[in-house]
């Protein structure tokens, strides 16, 4: 907007105005009171945000043909999203034992439990903020956006004050974070070794063990098992992880089984089957398999004697022995996945039998005459049909099945490899789906992966 003294310039936001003075035509430059400068933005409707110190820096030292910015309007400050405030430390169920740099595991810090007292506040709920309103230079009012409110935390093991803000341990024991569930476990403590006057353990969440696992004890829970010492020729079997700090040995005795990881400094003529990784600094003489990945890759990281398989892949840093004692690597084998597919394929042929079955049923009874047709074979036939939606839903959902199982064997087979970063020694076994390779040479930092139907030996750069 432009007069023969000023040019009023307006943000298209409607946040900010300048005026440019023009340079004065006659002799005397005119002057231009605060006040009067005022007057003119109120008369082009500029009420909100005037800046009375440009003003009056403009009225008194007036700068021709310069723009100044002489009001602003105030933003809308949009509102705070609603945050949990925790005020003890949580583990995360995602985290990964802790790897020293070497690649070994610390044990120390993977054994330090997160753990909550009895009615101790763990969680504040901080509401979410209203935000702040804005305003253009017209005085019209900026709505902000409201910040967003967070669902409670799910889970078990806690109590909510009733406000709904303060979170609370029902008892003590280990706290874990899962996303927006926080679970707290009761936790069985063994103060020292666990031996023949202590028993057996069966318990329905974590356990902790401060000393050893003597040999002919079992321990069984749902939960995780932590123990500080050694474990001899025992039971374990656990619902999440295991962790061992001071290793296994065995004596073709133990047999440990967890749905999660297994962590162990070292694995000693035992038998381990896990459901995720196992993490170790060695394994002699054993039969490891794990869900996921064997990870042997400490600086010592050998592996000697014994079945070490890895559905997703194995990693190590040393296999097998100058003396050729066998050791088997094993990766993509699934085995309990082949059994369950071979299961679900057999289950899907029974249901299409019985589902061709009641379809002959079902025709007799719509071939039937007008004169046959009774509420009871009305009722009958619906029975029948009844059992057949069944039966095709559950066909439905064993092909899924199928193609799940499918699609994990076809990755296991296709993408695992068997990687040794160090010396992989002759004589050792290589079995990766349903290729084999007895090695015939000691090479160092190899991978080994199925191409073809052929085990294909690369150096470790080129994996």
């Amino acid at each position: 907007m432009e007069k023969d003294w000023v040019v009023l310039k307006i943000d298209d936001q409607r946040m900010w105005v300048s005026l440019t003075i023009k340079e004065p035509i006659g002799e005397e430059p005119p002057y231009f009171s605060p006040e009067f400068i005022e007057s003119y933005l109120r008369e082009n409707g500029i009420t909100a945000g005037i800046n009375r110190e440009s003003v009056e820096a403009l009225s008194q030292h007036v700068a021709y043909g310069k723009e100044i910015i002489v009001a602003r309007g105030k933003p809308a400050v949009n509102g705070q999203d609603g945050f949990y405030q925790y005020t003890v430390m949580i583990e995360d169920s995602k985290s990964k034992p802790v790897i020293n740099p070497d690649g070994s595991v610390d044990y120390y810090n993977s054994l330090k439990l997160a753990m909550v007292d009895k009615d101790e506040l763990f969680a504040v709920y901080i509401p979410p903020t209203a935000g702040e309103y804005g305003y253009t230079v017209f005085s019209e009012m900026l709505q902000p956006v409201k910040g967003k409110e967070l669902r409670p935390l799910r889970g078990k093991g806690f109590y909510t004050s009733e406000d709904g803000r303060e979170y609370r341990a029902c008892y003590r024991g280990r706290i874990v974070k899962n996303e927006n569930r926080i679970t707290i476990d009761k936790i069985y403590i063994v103060k020292g070794d666990l031996d023949i006057e202590k028993g057996n353990i069966n318990f329905n969440g974590d356990v902790e063990i401060m000393g050893d696992v003597r040999s002919g004890l079992s321990i069984v829970t749902d939960g995780n098992i932590f123990v500080h010492g050694h474990v001899g020729g025992s039971i374990l079997a656990a619902g999440g992880s295991i962790t061992i700090r001071k290793g296994i040995q065995g004596r073709n005795k133990c047999d440990i089984e967890a749905k999660g990881d297994v962590v162990c400094s070292f694995i000693e003529r035992c038998i381990i089957k896990a459901g995720g990784n196992v993490y170790a600094d060695s394994i002699l003489d054993s039969d490891v398999t794990a869900k996921q990945k064997i990870i042997v890759s400490s600086r010592k990281g050998l592996v000697v004697g014994g079945i070490v398989t890895g559905v997703q892949g194995v990693i190590v840093k040393e296999a097998g022995n100058e003396t050729g004692v066998l050791t088997v690597l094993q990766a993509g084998i699934v085995q309990e996945e082949l059994e369950l597919q071979t299961a679900l394929v057999q289950e899907r042929e029974k249901l299409i039998e019985t589902i061709e079955l009641l379809n002959k049923n079902l025709k007799v009874y719509d071939n039937l005459d007008g004169n046959k047709r009774t509420k009871e074979t009305e009722a009958l036939r619906m029975k029948i049909f009844r059992a057949k939606v069944i039966k095709v839903t559950e066909l439905k959902s064993v092909d899924e099945q199928l193609n799940k199982v499918g699609a994990a064997i076809d990755s296991a087979r296709r993408d695992a490899l068997i990687e040794v970063t160090g010396l992989s020694h002759a004589g050792i076994k290589i079995n990766i789906g349903r290729t084999h390779l007895i090695t015939k040479e000691t090479w160092k930092d190899v991978v080994y992966k199925s191409i073809n139907e052929k085990i294909v030996v690369k150096s470790g750069d080129e994996k």
